[in-house]
């Protein structure tokens, strides 16, 4: 308890969270404290419509998404936001079909890795984290390619759980528990299911 608490003094006017009291907030660390919140069965701390409509707005006009005002997308927050989106059944609350087409612009054609934005070099970083958001986005979800391009394809992708970035049947082999918010209609993602939710009220 002390330590979620400790997390929630990170919480700034915005509704954002910084890496200590007072800090600015940031994309990456609102996943860490977002994370540590629904590990510890915290997300009451939250202010969670203030704070999601903080991570929308890190939307940008190029469908990627940065980690502060100002920034340039960068792939890596594909992840860190839409992990947190996902915790807290919000990812209805950006354009997941663009984020996907931004995320898939960065793939290098030659090596397939996948840069930070359009053009860099990628690198395994980057890579991780793309994979991780089109998972979350279900654009690797198979059963949506057609039985065709199923057989051709001959493979499954194995979810990713936006909490602890491990595959969910690690997740579930491991017994890993945490807390997680239902979408607009009452609704926890099937990749979630396992975990207690916690029904906040909404504006």
């Amino acid at each position: 308890q002390k330590a979620a608490l400790y997390v929630s003094s990170c919480r700034n006017f915005d509704g954002g969270f910084g890496s200590v009291p007072g800090a600015e907030s940031h994309a990456g660390q609102i996943f860490c404290c977002v994370g540590a919140l629904s590990i510890a069965r915290s997300l009451h701390l939250l202010d969670c419509d203030l704070l999601c409509w903080w991570l929308a707005e890190r939307q940008c006009d190029s469908g990627g998404l940065n980690g502060r005002p100002e920034k340039q997308a960068d792939v890596c927050y594909s992840w860190w936001i839409l992990s947190a989106l996902s915790i807290l059944g919000r990812t209805d609350w950006i354009n997941s079909d663009r984020l996907a087409a931004f995320i898939l612009r960065c793939q290098d054609d030659d090596d397939g890795g996948i840069a930070d934005r359009p053009n860099d070099m990628p690198d395994v970083f980057h890579t991780f984290f793309g994979i991780a958001g089109l998972s979350l986005l279900g654009v690797l979800d198979t059963s949506r390619l057609g039985e065709e391009r199923n057989q051709i394809n001959n493979r499954k992708y194995r979810d990713i759980d936006p909490v602890y970035a491990l595959p969910t049947d690690v997740v579930a082999r491991l017994g890993l528990r945490a807390q997680v918010m239902p979408d607009a209609n009452g609704k926890v993602h099937d990749r979630l299911s396992r975990y207690d939710a916690h029904v906040a009220s909404r504006r």
